[in-house]
């Protein structure tokens, strides 16, 4: 049996996207116990998975009126899973410092680490929301980056970088005609939705492993 079987690792994915990695890389990657925080409804059911765990955290109204009590709360019970990793994957909130510390206090070796969609080689050019946006239409490319989070305006070590999926690929699998496609949110999710599944996936199961099982 492998030995990552007997020493099972749980990963906690915050999304505010229906696009997000979570049920693929319970797929892939038995080894983990993996959980959802969908921070909305969802608008369907999940199939039964024995290492996938969905929970919903639909809280919009107070976040708009008490962030901080927003993410006290989020705290709490994301630490009920006593996670070894926590996965930011497109959550359209920053993680305030009093959450990060609250987790480490909590856990002095879990790790946060953010998939970004956008090559932050680059600098701040590639900061922000809709990095890949911006990245898509000036270098017909997207180039995710898995880095730690670790202050509130999510900076941290790089610890990899996807291999870009590129316009003329997408177009040639029809699922574009224009870079500026991507402005249009239905096929923004397909091509975000493409992208992880086929550049983003296995760099951060590799990343995620670096993280959580010593090297011998």
């Amino acid at each position: 049996m492998n030995e990552n079987m007997l020493n099972r690792k749980k990963v906690v994915f915050v999304s505010s996207s229906f696009v997000n990695l979570a049920k693929e890389f319970a797929e892939h990657y038995f080894e983990f116990d993996v959980f959802l925080i969908f921070d909305r409804k969802f608008p369907f059911e999940f199939e039964d998975m024995e290492n996938f765990y969905p929970f919903t955290f639909n809280y919009q109204k107070l976040y708009d009126r008490d962030k901080e009590k927003y993410f006290d709360n989020l705290s709490v019970f994301i630490n009920e899973f006593d996670p070894d990793v926590i996965v930011t994957n497109n959550f359209n909130k920053v993680l305030p410092k009093s959450f990060i510390d609250f987790m480490k206090f909590r856990n002095s070796k879990i790790e946060i680490i953010n998939v970004h969609h956008g090559d932050l080689r680059c600098g701040d050019e590639f900061k922000g929301l809709d990095a890949d946006m911006k990245e898509f239409i000036q270098n017909q490319e997207i180039i995710s980056t898995i880095l730690k989070v670790e202050d509130e305006k999510m900076n941290g070590e790089m610890l990899a970088f996807s291999e870009p999926t590129e316009f003329k690929e997408l177009k040639l699998k029809k699922l574009v005609s224009k870079t500026s496609d991507i402005m249009n949110l239905r096929i923004r999710n397909v091509i975000l939705t493409y992208h992880e599944k086929t550049k983003v996936l296995r760099t951060l199961y590799e990343s995620i492993c670096s993280l959580v099982y010593p090297k011998k």
